[in-house]
């Protein structure tokens, strides 16, 4: 996929596992900045998130 991606100029970021997609949910940095980001502004925002409402 990551090569389909690339020929339609997306830059694609793996968020694995699967456990880990809270980091793009709603409300997250990757969520929240989505206009014209590079992989590495992506990278780093995936970096940024918290989990909310964990004890």
């Amino acid at each position: 996929m990551t090569r389909l991606y690339d020929q339609f100029v997306f830059d694609t970021v793996d968020n694995s596992p699967l456990s880990e997609s809270w980091r793009t949910a709603p409300g997250q940095p990757a969520w929240t900045e989505l206009a014209h980001r590079t992989r590495d502004e992506l990278t780093v925002n995936l970096t940024r998130a918290r989990r909310i409402g964990q004890r």
